[in-house]
């Protein structure tokens, strides 16, 4: 483990962390970018690790944007003993990762990161079972774990259940936490939480209210876009289930709800940086062929600031559509006046939602039809004029474009006879390319 934490040490410095004894540097130092191996290295370990941090948490620390628990990994896992459960937890997903890029199988009983991610779940209960506080690394261990599922997952084309994340916000939720006193305790907290929202979005799962009061303890932090959003879907997520027992009588209640949670949307669209408002490109003068053929819903496509916020935009979309679903079914059960344009405009508006997360296709997969490397950059991607792809744009679109995409694919995918016509097998058409470029 020295020898990788030296090399990514070259190339991550701390991030700043709100502590008068931890670096305030949130700079990168420049290393070369290796070759990824079409068989796996000797040194497998060291390797991955080396490739993991390269590739998926070396951008992730430098965006600005990125949601989730990746920002704040590295400081941890620098710090972590070598009986933290992180240490193992990591190597599990390091591996994973760079099976999977060296055209091996995750998901095979002759996987390499197996055994980590087994100790990694001992090590986990050993500290479950002791009397000490949960620290960082313990919540990011089981975060970790979470991840290694998720690539599992995603290789296997299998569900994604959670049972990490659950756990995780049960150790919080039952007093569990050591105080949160530095900014990446405070992005490991709201890492969590990221992961617990979208869960329940995803799964029509409501979520406990003491969520919010456990991650009050993070007030210090800045008001991101990312987190006031998501401070809006955890009601959208408990918005759906109260849906699901929708009654007569219940109905004009949780439209008024479903009303208000849709103009907080609507506002938060309204408000977010300018510099996240996507470009649009239309027609064969602006899109490359390779890209129209491989996959270009009607005839444009965006172009983002980054791949993060590609994705937040398309959180956004996929939230206010479930809204509207309620507010959809909250009509049915009313009697709506004839000539009411309310069930129209609401599935027009879900109509053109999800065009716009069709649209967003190439700019996460380029041209891209087959498996290709993690730093091909032979790549095609949308541009705007003669601009040039930004070289972190051709790892980040590799690295988390398909896992990304394929979670937001397979929610528009749920709609059904709510999209436009030849839409569904569009989409059906674009997440069987991501299983042919990922080999999954």
């Amino acid at each position: 483990n020295h020898v990788a934490s030296k090399a990514v040490q070259r190339r991550l410095n701390a991030r700043d962390k709100g502590s008068p004894t931890e670096s305030s540097s949130n700079e990168l130092v420049k290393r070369h970018v290796f070759d990824v191996p079409m068989v796996l290295p000797q040194d497998h370990e060291n390797y991955a690790q080396s490739f993991f941090f390269n590739f998926y948490i070396s951008p992730a620390a430098l965006s600005n944007h990125a949601r989730g628990f990746l920002g704040s990994l590295y400081p941890v896992w620098t710090r972590a003993s070598s009986s933290s459960p992180l240490r193992p937890a990591v190597n599990a997903v390091a591996q994973a990762l760079l099976e999977a890029w060296s055209f091996s199988d995750p998901n095979s009983s002759q996987s390499l990161a197996r055994p980590h991610y087994f100790q990694g779940i001992v090590a986990v209960r050993r500290h479950l079972e002791s009397a000490e506080d949960i620290d960082d690394d313990v919540l990011l261990a089981m975060l970790m774990l979470d991840m290694y599922d998720g690539i599992r997952s995603f290789c296997g084309a299998r569900p994604h259940e959670g049972p990490h994340v659950r756990g995780s916000a049960a150790l919080i939720e039952n007093g569990r936490r050591l105080p949160v006193n530095s900014k990446t305790s405070q992005e490991t907290l709201l890492g969590v939480r990221s992961r617990i929202v979208g869960d329940a979005l995803n799964k029509k799962e409501s979520v406990s209210p003491n969520l919010l009061t456990w991650t009050t303890s993070t007030q210090g932090s800045p008001r991101t876009p990312e987190i006031e959003l998501e401070a809006i879907i955890l009601e959208v997520a408990n918005l759906q289930v109260s849906a699901l027992g929708l009654t007569a009588d219940s109905a004009l209640e949780l439209l008024g709800k479903a009303n208000a949670l849709d103009q907080r949307l609507v506002a938060w669209f309204a408000i977010m940086p300018d510099e996240w408002v996507p470009s649009c490109i239309w027609g064969p003068k602006s899109i490359p062929r390779s890209i129209r053929e491989a996959g270009l819903y009607q005839n444009h496509c965006t172009i983002h600031k980054s791949i993060w916020t590609a994705d937040t935009l398309n959180v956004y979309g996929c939230s206010r559509i479930k809204t509207l679903q309620v507010i959809l079914t909250c009509l049915e059960h009313l009697n709506v006046p004839v000539g009411d344009m309310t069930p129209v405009n609401a599935l027009a508006t879900i109509q053109d939602l999800a065009d716009t997360i069709c649209a967003s296709v190439p700019y996460y997969l380029g041209d891209r039809v087959e498996i290709r490397r993690i730093d091909d950059k032979s790549v095609q991607y949308p541009c705007i004029g003669d601009n040039a792809t930004p070289d972190a744009h051709y790892i980040t679109a590799a690295a988390y474009g398909g896992m990304f995409l394929t979670k937001r694919l397979a929610e528009l995918l749920k709609l059904g006879p709510l999209l436009r016509p030849g839409q569904q097998q569009w989409i059906l058409g674009q997440m069987g390319r991501i299983k042919k470029i990922y080999s999954c």
